[in-house]
């Protein structure tokens, strides 16, 4: 039923009447069920086609009662992910950029790990997002300083790969912007996690020590820069140790990279396999499983 109200409201909510909207507003109140997750991101998924087609009074309120709150609850962080997939502009322009941004750093700080995970995707959404106008580094610091302290050993696996994940799809997309001017916020816990001995977070690390440098396309010229500017200031074993990665591993990474990239490019995008997995799974809600949808193939 919530999926079958879901394509109404997304393919004709602005016709539909006030009563009809309340009507299904309190079918997703009724249906709420915080142990049934994929109860709950049908549910977040119809709350942030509504938001979408609501008054702006209207949706302010839902927003703030239901999405922007510390009070982080499982339905909570599905919808900040719904509403930053099916109205993005809801939450990236005028009143609610700031506190956005405030909540998902929040979240990621959480100590539960499915706040934490979930507000990792949302960071993703809020950073990569066209509707978003700030992409800069003082419209992202916080956010990156979130994602950059979740990264070290200490933190749940899944969590640690999702972070890795998003700074590698952001050095895609906005390095310039925001990733390269923060480079020393970024480099140091993810060198610490290219060696992790759990894999997956080893292989997203080594992805995303890659993309910080740009290795593929620049070689060593961005990491030369680096070590003659922050990497400098490194204690001397660090600073030893990430020279010699650099050259003994992550050359030889970044050519199989390359390879891969040219082998298996898709849609002639230019991305390879993994590269389309992260993007995929950055803009999941809720189930991070790649290729799942409990709304099924769109």
């Amino acid at each position: 039923m919530l999926k079958a109200l879901y394509e109404v409201v997304s393919k004709a909510g602005d016709k539909m009447s006030d009563v009809s909207k309340n009507s299904i507003l309190g079918i997703i109140d009724s249906d709420a069920g915080d142990n049934d997750d994929n109860l709950n991101i049908a549910a977040a998924k119809l709350l942030g086609a509504l938001i979408k087609v609501l008054p702006a009074d209207a949706a302010a309120s839902l927003i703030k009662s239901r999405v922007l709150t510390a009070s982080f609850t499982r339905a909570s962080v599905l919808g900040l992910n719904a509403v930053l997939v099916e109205s993005p502009e809801t939450l990236c322009e005028g009143p609610f950029s700031e506190t956005t941004s405030s909540i998902i750093v929040q979240g990621i700080r959480n100590p539960q790990p499915f706040i934490a995970d979930n507000c990792i995707l949302a960071a993703g959404k809020f950073l990569l997002t066209e509707a978003n106008p700030d992409k800069s580094v003082e419209g992202s610091k916080a956010l990156i300083d979130a994602l950059a302290t979740v990264v070290p050993p200490g933190s749940q696996v899944d969590t640690r790969r999702l972070a890795l994940v998003a700074i590698r799809t952001l050095s895609r997309h906005y390095y310039d912007d925001i990733i390269g001017p923060q480079l020393p916020t970024l480099v140091p816990p993810v060198f610490a996690s290219v060696r992790d001995p759990i894999i997956p977070v080893k292989l997203a690390a080594e992805a995303a020590f890659l993309a910080l440098f740009r290795v593929v396309d620049e070689e060593s010229a961005i990491f030369d820069a680096y070590m003659a500017g922050p990497g400098a200031e490194l204690p001397p074993q660090p600073k030893r140790s990430m020279q010699e990665y650099f050259k003994r591993i992550a050359l030889r990474l970044s050519q199989q990279a390359k390879e891969r990239r040219e082998a298996d490019a898709s849609g002639g995008l230019g991305l390879s396999s993994d590269e389309v997995s992260d993007e995929r799974e950055l803009q999941a809600i809720g189930k991070v499983d790649l290729g799942e949808n409990v709304f099924g193939s769109e």
